[in-house]
């Protein structure tokens, strides 16, 4: 029986380092298998959102058109959108955050709900937050 193909989600915190440096993609050290890479639309806004010069933002145009072009480029739908709320809302009475946590938090969840829609695991350097995700949506994690 073949294995499925290993598809991943790279989270912001991924990007950020390498962009920073100049370098489009991150190299990873992954498990064995050949991964299938995707970009999250809520990943470019973020990564946009966070580009404070012209070379930087060039460098997501780049990584946009790639995924565009490949179709990998991946988009929360009315559903994701409707099931972040609700778990905005579990999150803030479970852990009393402050709105503006939970508002920062909208954005993982939809990677995470985007991510488990297409079988993807997301990959994070930023693994506490998506672990109280999980207390609410099953997706794969790991952590980078």
């Amino acid at each position: 029986m073949a294995e499925h193909p290993l598809k991943l989600i790279l989270d912001t915190s991924i990007y950020i380092p390498f962009i920073n440096q100049g370098i489009a993609h991150p190299a990873l050290d992954l498990p064995q298998r050949q991964p299938i890479l995707y970009m999250s639309a809520v990943v470019v806004e973020e990564l946009y959102a966070g580009a404070l010069d012209a070379p930087s933002g060039k460098l997501i145009d780049k990584l946009f058109d790639a995924f565009a072009s490949l179709g990998r480029l991946i988009a929360p739908d009315s559903a994701d959108w409707q099931k972040t709320g609700k778990i905005v809302a579990k999150l803030g009475q479970k852990y009393g955050f402050e709105q503006k946590f939970l508002s920062r938090l909208t954005h993982d969840i939809l990677i995470a709900l985007t991510a488990r829609r297409i079988g993807a695991m997301v990959v994070t350097g930023n693994t506490r937050d998506f672990i109280r995700i999980r207390e609410f949506v099953d997706f794969k994690l790991h952590g980078a």
